[in-house]
């Protein structure tokens, strides 16, 4: 089942399916070259090798961005904001059984990747639905530092993550 993130958290179906990690890789894929506010994740460019786990770190953030922008009410991606920080928690405490996260697993685990820049993308998301104004450079920088430039996906590429291949 291939839905994008807020028809997905609307289908029971969808919400309580057991995934395999193939069928969740298979899902992740689908999400980075299939939603409709896609950019190229992954290029020729890339080694083949690093496809996949392009695929899941997008599909992470696809679904954050889309829980804090694409449903409408402000309360509703607030409780879906807190929803998705609870499944990271799970992953983290190999309990993963979102398809996001049964595919983000192995990733995590393969480059060591913390928790941090995840659930700081999160926070990001819940300070857009909570701050309409910062009193000060610095409460603005605070969120920049948490925003989607803490990831290693194009256009804005941080070369010493482990997923990049260089550290």
């Amino acid at each position: 089942m291939h839905l994008p993130p807020i028809e997905f958290v609307r289908s029971p179906e969808a919400l309580h399916r057991s995934w395999s990690p193939p069928a969740a890789e298979s899902y992740t894929r689908w999400l980075a070259t299939h939603h409709y506010e896609n950019f190229h994740v992954v290029s020729l460019l890339l080694p083949k090798r690093l496809h996949q786990d392009f695929y899941n770190v997008y599909a992470y953030c696809r679904w954050a961005d889309d829980l804090g922008d694409e449903t409408g009410d402000r309360a509703e991606s607030l409780r879906l904001l807190a929803w998705w920080r609870a499944e990271l928690d799970s992953l983290y405490e190999g309990r993963a059984s979102h398809p996001v996260f049964v595919a983000l697993a192995p990733t995590v685990r393969r480059y060591g990747i913390p928790k941090e820049p995840f659930a700081d993308l999160v926070q990001a998301f819940v300070q857009d639905q909570t701050v309409t104004r910062y009193r000060d450079w610095d409460e603005l920088f605070g969120y920049c530092r948490c925003s989607a430039s803490r990831f290693p996906t194009p256009p804005a590429p941080r070369c010493n993550w482990p997923i990049s291949g260089r550290t």
